[in-house]
């Protein structure tokens, strides 16, 4: 029984292990092309513009306008934030900067046009239909993760197992615990069912040598039952304490990003609940 517990705890130890690191938050050296709190956006440029006296240097500055156009109209929405506090001064390069915005991927253009039904000689003018890639801040994400609380992943995670780091978007973690601990339970129980009928089969055996194998029968399922309990009680434990300790990690990722990108333009004062204000106040990253 001992030995079978301890193999057992052994190899839920290492799946939990692997699945938190398979679902970390992003580290903090907040690359923000590939990172946690970023997005990508297709942004399609019908109206880019190029003039140059060959064709190809045409169709070069098209691509570059292309891309100019994509920053500009993916970071339009930030605008009115930043004009508040820009004293109602700023530019579109400053505007990309802000937020981080950049081209990750080449424009991808249609063939151009060069017909306008204008002369421009000597110079080639190509418009184009191109789609670019852009990466930016995602603000609307930033905003609505900096209102979760560690609090509020160690809740849902006591509640279902595996919630928690659902709620801190650690999908491979979540799955991970919820599997391990409802299998865990759900296969204990499964056994436990079986101990009433092979206790009936152990009073009822005709010879001693079917007893003593009808009652290793009916040890075998409590054994397991019960060692099943224990690892799905100790997962569902460790996910609340993971939930907790992941959801503190990714406010110091968020902190970061916060001084990195947002000191001096977006000012927030987080809004510290009960059980927060009067418990976890010194563990909360300071805003």
């Amino acid at each position: 029984m001992i030995k079978r517990l301890q193999s057992a705890l052994l190899l839920v130890a290492i799946l939990l292990y692997s699945a938190s690191l398979l679902a970390k938050s992003p580290s903090a050296d907040l690359g923000l092309d590939k990172e946690y709190y970023s997005t990508q956006k297709k942004v399609r440029v019908r109206d880019a513009i190029g003039k140059g006296r060959s064709r190809e240097i045409a169709i070069q500055n098209a691509r570059i306008d292309a891309h100019r156009k994509a920053l500009e109209r993916s970071v339009s929405s930030f605008r009115h934030m930043f004009v508040e506090s820009k004293d109602f001064v700023v530019t579109n390069e400053q505007l990309i900067a802000d937020v981080n915005a950049k081209v990750i991927e080449e424009a991808r253009c249609n063939e151009p046009k060069w017909d306008h039904g204008m002369n421009f000689d000597p110079f080639h003018v190509a418009v184009m239909d191109c789609t670019v890639t852009v990466s930016f801040f995602d603000l609307d994400y930033f905003t609505t993760e900096i209102m979760k609380t560690a609090e509020g992943a160690c809740i849902r995670s006591i509640v279902l197992s595996g919630w928690g780091q659902f709620y801190n978007k650690n999908y491979i973690s979540s799955a991970a615990m919820a599997l391990i601990t409802y299998g865990s339970i759900g296969y204990g129980y499964s056994r436990e069912v079986k101990v009433a009928g092979a206790r009936d089969e152990y009073r009822n055996a005709a010879t001693p040598a079917e007893a003593e194998q009808k009652y290793k029968q009916m040890r075998d399922h409590q054994e397991v039952a019960r060692t099943m309990y224990v690892i799905g009680a100790l997962t569902w434990a460790y996910s609340i304490w993971e939930a907790f300790e992941d959801r503190e990690r990714a406010d110091d990722v968020l902190y970061q990003v916060h001084q990195k990108y947002f000191e001096g333009k977006l000012n927030y004062q987080p809004q510290l609940s009960f059980f927060q204000r009067f418990m976890m106040e010194n563990t909360r990253p300071k805003w």
